[in-house]
């Protein structure tokens, strides 16, 4: 490196290409890693709302069979299968239930079928049904003897 000398100062004169990164590179990183932030949580948000959506939909149904219970002479209930579920009597005969059932949803229940009966009771213990998407889950409690499901 020359040094020289101006009007009493020193100067060390600096080689043109710095050891650094330029304000324009920072920028473009930063820039790049809020665009992947961004799809990431995204994606993460999509599932949340996606499970959360097919849980309301189960309850909805769980609350549908609970009404038809209490409206008729015989127990109605929710078979569930692993990817699946099916309105149901207590004869096993299957039933339409309304809108469309979550899709890409797996479904496990302390107790299967479940059974409602004409008080809109599910029994003496309480159930719980665990609704699965992507890797999260949620639980609905059907609680013993009131049959409220939260």
């Amino acid at each position: 490196m020359k040094t020289r000398k101006i009007k009493g100062t020193i100067h060390k004169k600096h080689n043109s290409r710095a050891a650094g990164f330029t304000f324009i590179e920072i920028i473009v990183v930063l820039l790049i890693v809020g665009i992947l932030s961004a799809i990431a949580m995204e994606h993460s948000m999509n599932y949340d709302a996606d499970l959360a959506g097919a849980v309301e939909v189960v309850k909805g149904h769980l609350r549908y069979s609970q009404v038809k219970a209490i409206n008729s002479d015989v127990k109605w209930g929710i078979n569930f299968s692993t990817n699946s579920y099916a309105l149901q009597d207590e004869n096993g005969v299957n039933a339409n239930l309304p809108g469309d059932l979550p899709q890409n949803v797996t479904y496990s229940a302390s107790l299967n079928p479940v059974m409602f009966d004409q008080d809109g009771s599910p029994g003496a213990s309480s159930i719980t049904i665990t609704v699965s998407k992507g890797g999260a889950s949620r639980t609905i409690t059907i609680v013993h003897n009131t049959g409220f499901i939260q």
